[in-house]
Order: structure tokens, then C-alpha cells, then sequence
């Protein structure tokens, strides 16, 4: 996140680093099948299922078990390292994210996952709800759409 707070795009190699440090932190052990895990979530460059990364890794030779996946899956986005991303079909996916309160951009062509802090849309229709007596206390604001790069993949199609 820029110090700034403007809109900044998940680098892979800087969420590759930063996941397993956290992974050290925590007392994980940095196994062959983890650090095959965290390699395949690194390098997606679209949001995934939890079965695409199973799927992929199935008959990777660090031997990566469903449960395993699963449990990987699990502890990155309890922790905040992957948000789960609710697709136009109502199922659900994961993108690469960080740690904190900010929001996601996802574009639904290429997948690049645009990060953003800030709450001011929020805020107002905070405002707008307590005047009708409701009482907001949490938020999840996920954006789709297409970023720049596809944008001008498909001629400036806006």
C-alpha cells in the first residue's frame, strides 16, 4: 500500500516474500509442500478456487494433499494474505492480498488486484443508514471491473 493511501497494484514477488515471513512468524514450518502451495498462489495472475489449486498441484512431487490445500487456503485468509472475491455467479474465489482494513479492485479479465484504502464512500451511506436508525458495523466493499492493460487489450473499451 502506497503511503499515500492511493490505489496500488499486488507486486508477486513482494507477496511472495512477505507471506513467508509471516509463515515464519508463526511458527510454520517451511515445508515442500507449502512452499508449493505458496509458489502456484504467488504466481496466479487471475483469482482462483480453492479446487484449482488443489487441481493444479495434485501431481506436484512435494506430494500437495487436499487437506493440505485447504489448510493453506484457510490460514492466508484468516491471516489476510488472500481475500475471498465473489464472482458475477455468486461462488466464490480468492486473489492475492495484504494484511489490513483496505478494499480490492479485481479485474475480471487478467485478474490484477488493485488494492485501496479509504472508506469515504462508505462513510456517507453510514451516515445515510444511522439516519434511518441502522446501525453499520462492518463493511466489505469488493470492486469488478477491467484495468487499464485489458482496457487497451480490447481497444479502449470502457
Amino acid at each position: 500500500m502506497s503511503e499515500d493511501g492511493s490505489v496500488v497494484e499486488l507486486s508477486v514477488e513482494d507477496w511472495r516474500a512477505r507471506v513467508l515471513a509471516a509463515l515464519r512468524a508463526d511458527g510454520q514450518r517451511l515445508t515442500a509442500p507449502r512452499l508449493a502451495i505458496i509458489g502456484w498462489l504467488a504466481a496466479q495472475t487471475t483469482p482462483f478456487s480453492a479446487e484449482a489449486l488443489t487441481a493444479a498441484l495434485a501431481h506436484h512431487p512435494a506430494s500437495v494433499g487436499r487437506a493440505t490445500a485447504y489448510r493453506a487456503v484457510d490460514w492466508l485468509r484468516e491471516r489476510g494474505w488472500l481475500a475471498r472475491v465473489q464472482t458475477e455467479r455468486g461462488d466464490y474465489t480468492y486473489a492475492r492480498t495484504l494484511p489490513g482494513h483496505h478494499h480490492h479492485a479485481v479485474c475480471t479479465r487478467c485478474g490484477a488486484t488493485l488494492l485501496f484504502e479509504g472508506c469515504s464512500a462508505i462513510e456517507s451511506l453510514t451516515a445515510l443508514l444511522a439516519r434511518q436508525g441502522f446501525l453499520v458495523q462492518g463493511h466489505i466493499l469488493e470492486l469488478f471491473g477491467l484495468c487499464a492493460r485489458c482496457q487497451a487489450a480490447l481497444g479502449g473499451m470502457r
